[in-house]
């Protein structure tokens, strides 16, 4: 079945928005083009088949009615009603769980539940149906994190964030020695029988005192299974392939390209270097020619298929990065010793060679085991100083000795040239760029966040990215050449209904775009509005347009990028499919000669050697693969958010009644949530507290996705600019409410919060310490959001270097 057109048929009709069409109509719809409307019918006859879709009235595809009973995973809301998001979609989507129908059930749980046709109420606009769970099937596998306190004389964790509402008895919580107080890790052992009842926990460990930075990051990690020690036998197997590594060895199977220049741009505060750039250039018939070299801490050669290292390295996924700490996939001998790519030291890497004309068009690429060494750790700013003529400026940021011979300030700028040409290219290709501000946390020595400030916007960061992204795509084609399954890093093109909700956002805030906008046409319509005051409302629309980019086999390009064939291979250090990517090559390198000027055999004999070997992964494999890595992913990604609101909400706790500039970045029927510009935080705004409520009254308009005031006219909508007062902060739930500021109101202009400026006691004078956040080495990103791509203005670096990679 073809994989690429089923996902996007499922999700599109599994919107509630959707009516029900002919298979043409449906293909119409999706964009399918005529000449590939057969292959489309094809995985449309396929899910009939199966019975994931069914043909109703006037040959209409629809998905199948809801029956008697639903099966899949309990979502419950802190108001006490919940969601059953099934295993099967039908008609019907998730079902809803009214107050006092969950059962027992608590929050992850798998559940069964029983149907219930409640009848439509006239002009009700729900669904008739509604479910009551009679079976908890699978209980989550998860500890609770909270604070314990003491209401009369029973002791209670209320648990941290919003999953429950109700706090858990603890009976005896002498076991432990917990006291009030204390944040602690419990076990749910009598779950509640009803709405009224609550559950019973025990406690299993007690991190500390509530509050301080460093328990409040312990206990992120362990309400999200984030493990901060390695097991005694994948330690000790590290430290074995570490000491047998010996870099001054060149093998047969290895290319040595120690002699050629070879550099790493990263972060300051980067420990693991996974990546380092190399680039020459050559005079052929009046016209200049890049070779490109990206090379790759060779992982694999370290961690082998089956062992404890390669086990470990599966069930974590990837590596998480939390403000001021990593937890790491591998272990930091590993990660941060011989798999490093560390300066004036031989490594082992995985080398991608890519040739370009003067228009940084692909002429030709190849793979390579090497032995590198790096002449020079830069940083992004240092980097970029270099590429400006700044030496003193450089020296400002750099980590290592400041010299800065000929030959390396040659090859930066030389790079700079590349990256300029390659990203015109992929602009031209439709490569969608998006304009919307990133923040760093500054610290004080305690963790304690005291400031935020601008990242910085040096052009040395896309530099990375586009080289980063190239042999991604290289190691793609490598693999499609081959015709054999692999993993891939794949982002689904908007669907309708997204598409249809920005052009009616876009038309009210004046723009137009057609129903079914190319890549080209969203980029008109950024740039239409770069350095307006619209210009944030309409990148942040089209950011909620753009799907989530995740793992899997199948033959989906990336949108954002504007890649037909993209895979992840450019951090196995910190990312478990990266390490797949890279055995793959190796398996297929097994089969080339190591001379690079030798003849190769044909890519789809070796495809076929691979298959016959058993010396690439099945599709069904990859497929669980990809799940299991976009799934962790995206609990390192909700990890950072909780402890980053945390630590941010904790000091604007410490603000409550000043005021700040804000943006709205949500609308719902009951209020707005509005994000603070200077620290990209979140809170809600009652619609009771929007201005002008006392005399008008504001109803959600669901065509346009704006607030609307019945009398005066007035709207809110996604992108509305307003200055907010922090009015209340809660810890334990995270979450913040504000109030807006009317026009003339006196106002409470709140303080930079500069160093040291806190309003606390005792001020404090501490040495700035930036979060180490995630050195991601694919492009751009929304704030939970891998892949995708955000605005790099090539303007003179600022003082304040930022720590993220993005690739």
């Amino acid at each position: 079945m073809p994989q690429r057109y089923t996902s996007s048929i499922l999700k599109h009709i599994a919107n509630t928005r959707y009516e029900p069409r002919t298979l043409r109509q449906l293909a119409q719809d999706l964009g399918v083009s005529d000449a590939d409307f057969g292959e489309f019918e094809v995985a449309a006859q396929g899910l009939l088949e199966d019975g994931c879709v069914i043909l109703g009235s006037s040959d209409t595809i629809a998905l199948p009615p809801p029956g008697k009973h639903m099966v899949g995973v309990f979502r419950a809301h802190e108001k006490g009603f919940g969601f059953l998001q099934p295993d099967e979609l039908t008609q019907h989507g998730d079902l809803f769980i009214p107050p006092g129908s969950g059962g027992d059930a608590m929050n992850g749980d798998r559940v069964r539940a029983r149907v219930i046709h409640e009848g439509k109420r006239a002009g009700s606009g729900k669904s008739p149906f509604v479910g009551r769970i009679i079976e908890v099937l699978e209980r989550v596998d998860r500890q609770y994190v909270g604070t314990l306190i003491k209401r009369g004389k029973t002791h209670v964790v209320q648990v941290d964030g919003r999953m429950m509402k109700d706090p858990v008895v603890i009976r005896d919580p002498s076991v432990k020695n917990a006291r009030v107080g204390d944040k602690v890790v419990i076990d749910i052992t009598e779950y509640p029988k009803d709405a009224h009842d609550l559950a019973e926990g025990v406690i299993t460990e007690v991190l500390g005192e509530g509050g301080e930075p460093e328990i409040e990051t312990l206990s992120v990690m362990r309400a999200y299974s984030l493990a901060d020690k390695f097991p005694p036998a994948v330690t000790e197997e590290a430290r074995k392939v570490s000491q047998a590594f010996n870099g001054d060895v060149i093998p047969p199977d290895r290319e040595d390209i120690t002699g050629i220049l070879t550099l790493t741009i990263d972060p300051p505060t980067a420990k693991d270097y996974d990546d380092a750039i190399s680039i020459q250039t050559y005079e052929e018939n009046g016209k200049t020619f890049f070779e490109l070299g990206v090379h790759i801490a060779d992982v694999a050669h370290f961690v082998t298929p089956g062992s404890a290292l390669d086990e470990e390295a599966y069930a974590r996924g990837n590596s998480t990065y939390l403000p001021r700490v990593v937890v790491p996939m591998l272990p930091e001998v590993l990660s941060n010793g011989v798999c490093s790519l560390q300066e004036g030291v031989n490594r082992y890497a995985k080398s991608c060679f890519i040739k370009y004309d003067d228009n940084g068009k692909v002429l030709h690429e190849r793979f390579a085991r090497t032995v590198i060494c790096s002449d020079k750790r830069m940083t992004y700013l240092e980097a970029q100083a270099l590429i400006e003529g700044d030496l003193a400026e450089a020296r400002k940021h750099t980590k290592t000795e400041p010299n800065y011979p000929k030959p390396i300030v040659d090859a930066t700028r030389l790079m700079n040239d590349l990256a300029k040409r390659i990203r015109a290219r992929r602009l031209d290709q439709g490569m969608i760029v998006l304009g919307l501000p990133e923040v760093e946390l500054v610290f004080d020595d305690s963790g304690r966040v005291i400031d935020a400030e601008p990242e910085d916007d040096a052009f040395t960061h896309t530099l990375i990215e586009m080289f980063m992204v190239e042999a991604n795509e290289a190691a793609a084609r490598l693999f499609n050449r081959l015709d054999v399954p692999m993993i891939r890093r794949i982002h689904p093109d908007p669907d309708a209904h997204g598409i249809n909700d920005l052009r009616m956002f876009a038309r009210v805030a004046g723009y137009n775009i057609p129903s079914k906008p190319s890549r080209k046409q969203l980029q008109t319509l950024l740039l239409s509005v770069k350095d307006k005051p619209a210009q944030r409302s309409v990148n942040m629309a089209v950011l909620r347009t753009l799907s989530k980019a995740e793992y899997s086999p199948m033959l989906i390009g990336h949108f954002a990028l504007a890649s037909e064939h993209y895979t992840h291979f450019t951090s196995p250090i910190r990312r478990y499919p990266d390490l797949v990517v890279h055995r793959g090559i190796d398996a297929y390198l097994k089969h080339v000669p190591t001379d690079p000027k030798s003849k190769k055999p044909k890519s789809q004999k070796i495809g076929r050697q691979l298959a016959s070997e058993n010396l690439v992964p099945t599709e069904d494999s990859l497929r669980e693969l990809g799940k299991h890595c976009s799934t962790t992913e995206r609990n390192s990604e909700s990890a950072e958010r909780e402890l980053r609101n945390f630590l941010v909400l904790q000091l604007l706790g410490e603000h409550l009644g000043e005021d700040f500039p804000g943006t709205v970045t949500g609308v719902t029927g009951a209020g707005v949530y509005i994000q603070i510009d200077k620290y990209l935080i979140d809170g809600f705004v009652r619609s009771n507290d929007l201005p002008g409520a006392a005399n008008d009254r504001w109803k959600h308009n669901p065509k346009t996705g704006a607030l609307v005031a019945q009398r005066s006219g007035k709207t809110v909508s996604i992108g509305s600019t307003f200055t907010v007062r922090v009015a209340a902060v809660d810890l334990a739930r995270r979450t913040m409410e504000m109030v807006i500021v009317d026009s003339g109101a006196n106002k409470k202009r709140s303080p930079n919060l500069r160093q040291g400026q806190t309003s606390r006691d005792q001020p404090k004078h501490p040495d700035k310490a930036k979060t180490k956040k995630k050195h991601r080495k694919t492009p751009g990103k929304k704030k939970a959001t891998p892949d995708k791509p955000k605005s790099q203005a090539g303007k003179k670096p600022k003082n304040k270097p930022r720590s993220r990679k993005k690739r």
